[in-house]
């Protein structure tokens, strides 16, 4: 895996683990799920990008 998808993989895991965070602190437990389900094909749209793809 190319280092600039690692990173982007983290990034988007950060942004998530704050969303959720914050939907907790808010009493959102309808967010959180929503956020958790969500996550898996955010990070697998985020892999089969053309850009992704072409670096590999």
């Amino acid at each position: 895996m190319l280092d600039q998808t690692r990173t982007d993989l983290r990034r988007l895991e950060d942004a998530y683990i704050e969303a959720v965070n914050s939907a907790i602190g808010e009493g959102r437990e309808d967010l959180v799920e929503e956020l958790v389900a969500s996550y898996p094909d955010a990070a697998l749209r985020l892999l089969t990008t053309d850009e992704h793809r072409r670096a590999a």
